[in-house]
């Protein structure tokens, strides 16, 4: 037969006494701030998520926006680079033509110039010949 010494009893009763006291002072307000913690962790990893979601769409719409104003600014820079070289075309011309005008009214001068003083050079010959001729002699030339 089986005998049942009361020290097992006993044993049994503190045993089942301290897991009540345990589980209800110490392992369920335990188990429930960990679910909570395990709660709030899960909730921020959502926040998280969805925030890197939104933060990644913002940076492509971003870089969207960024690559749209790159494109405008290239092309309004070929459209003044255009007309800067138009502007420069323009006033190479206006340079050339008024260099040419200029160069055209100096050739005109010289040659004029040159016509005076080819028309005065046989006067000035005799009378350098004459002042010469004079200093020369030592005395006046008769005309």
């Amino acid at each position: 037969m089986i005998t049942v010494d009361v020290t097992f009893l006993y044993i049994v009763v503190v045993f089942l006494l301290c897991a009540w006291v345990l589980n209800r002072f110490l392992f369920a307000p335990l188990l429930s701030i960990l679910d909570g913690r395990r709660g709030r962790a899960s909730a921020a990893a959502k926040s998280y998520a969805e925030s890197l979601e939104a933060l990644s769409r913002t940076v492509a719409e971003a870089e969207e926006k960024l690559a749209l104003a790159r494109r405008e600014a290239l092309k309004v820079r070929e459209g003044l680079r255009g007309d800067g070289a138009a502007e420069l075309a323009r006033r190479l011309d206006e340079a050339r033509a008024a260099s040419e005008a200029a160069v055209g009214e100096a050739g005109r001068k010289i040659e004029a110039d040159a016509r005076a003083s080819a028309d005065k050079l046989p006067a000035q010959t005799r009378d350098l010949a004459r002042l010469l001729a004079e200093k020369i002699l030592g005395r006046k030339l008769a005309a």
